[in-house]
């Protein structure tokens, strides 16, 4: 095997992406004739015990690919241990990464150009939080093309394609620049009669995750219109 090729989305952002502190912390072992890692199924270079790790509130069990393994390979374990991952939305490419967070107006803005006007390079992944407690980045599939491609937002994937929910975005922004709350877009309790136009795009989509994504996403932008506002 190849261990300069990138063979899962860990480890495209090991390629980008070091813990130094957190490699320094770790006791790297080299791994056992036939030892894989148990989240991603694959070998490497450097492997880290289960033993050494504080996992008593990791949830991804149901996740591993390889269920005997008692060993995590460095690139899941630096995704896993590196905070930024759980608490940022992340776009990873090759070549590049980055760590947005969605309460800055200008990270926010770069979010919604990746989903809906210019997606990343191929190959590529994107993670949104929904609760900053839980990794999700390693949950996001690896995305080969650019004109429909998954977000992992919370731990729901959603289908995006941009030249179709592009419009979807806009017509809630649209929406909530009018005063129309989250919550009346959600649930449709608005004067739809007077807005025909955005209504065409969101009555289909009620209580589905990727209307969800685009309330969430437009929210705070919204929110922080009004502030610039006040």
């Amino acid at each position: 095997m190849d261990m300069d090729t990138p063979t899962s989305l860990s480890r495209l952002v090991f390629d980008i992406f070091r813990n130094a502190d957190l490699e320094q912390r770790l006791r790297l072992t080299s791994p056992n004739v036939g030892e894989v890692c148990a989240y991603c199924g694959k070998s490497f270079g450097s492997m880290v015990s289960m033993k050494q790790l504080e996992l008593s509130r990791y949830t991804d069990w149901h996740l591993h690919q390889v269920r005997t393994s008692e060993s995590f390979c460095l690139p899941c374990i630096t995704v896993l241990r590196t905070d930024d991952f759980r608490r940022k939305a992340v776009i990873a490419e090759a070549g590049a990464i980055q760590f947005l967070t969605m309460a800055e107006p200008p990270d926010r803005e770069s979010l919604i150009r990746s989903l809906f006007y210019s997606p990343p390079s191929t190959p590529f992944a994107i993670s949104i939080p929904s609760d900053y407690r839980k990794h999700i980045l390693l949950r996001a599939k690896l995305n080969y093309d650019r004109s429909q491609f998954y977000v992992q937002f919370g731990e729901q994937s959603v289908l995006l394609i941009p030249d179709l929910h592009r419009n979807v975005y806009e017509s809630v922004r649209l929406l909530m620049q009018a005063g129309i709350s989250a919550i009346q877009i959600e649930r449709g309790t608005y004067a739809q009669r007077n807005h025909p136009n955005n209504e065409s795009f969101l009555s289909s989509l009620r209580t589905s995750p990727l209307l969800a994504l685009v309330l969430e996403l437009t929210k705070s932008s919204h929110a922080n219109m009004e502030e610039q506002g006040g």
